[in-house]
């Protein structure tokens, strides 16, 4: 058998594992860090401080878990759940982590309300006061033949 570490480049040198298991027990140990690292994005600490790792560390950690035996649940001992929003000013998604069962049926969209914010904050600060107001006037005109049902 040949050395995976000079066939691929992305089997680091002093890999511990290094044919130690099977290319299923490999898989399935992947496959679970997958999971694990979407539990571990955007972590809210026991005094609700959201605890910011860096997206390379997750992964590494949750390599550790998986090969340690951890896995993730979708049953009654996950006691929190997440679902992904965006944040206020609409330039990153994050995990919106909450008890279990709490969320609504629907997120809240947000989104295009936070993305309007963020546009109109951008336009202020670029187009004159005319051109704003120019633009505005169109806004309302296309909105109000809109609500009539013209076109």
């Amino acid at each position: 058998m040949s050395d995976p570490r000079k066939e691929n480049p992305l089997v680091l040198p002093n890999y511990p594992y290094l044919g130690a298991f099977s290319r299923e027990q490999v898989g399935e140990a992947l496959d679970r860090k997958d999971r694990i690292v979407e539990l571990l994005l955007d972590p809210v600490g026991p005094d609700g401080t959201l605890i910011n790792i860096p997206v390379d560390m997750l992964h590494i950690l949750a390599f550790h878990l998986a090969y340690a035996g951890c896995d993730t649940h979708t049953d009654d001992r996950q006691l929190i759940e997440s679902r992904t929003v965006r944040d206020p000013a609409a330039m990153f998604e994050v995990a919106e982590w909450r008890p279990r069962g709490t969320f609504d049926t629907e997120p809240e969209d947000d989104t295009a309300a936070a993305e309007a914010a963020a546009l109109a904050a951008t336009m202020r600060k670029q187009l004159t006061p005319q051109v704003r107001a120019a633009l505005t006037a169109l806004l309302v005109s296309e909105h109000n033949t809109h609500e009539r049902g013209t076109t």
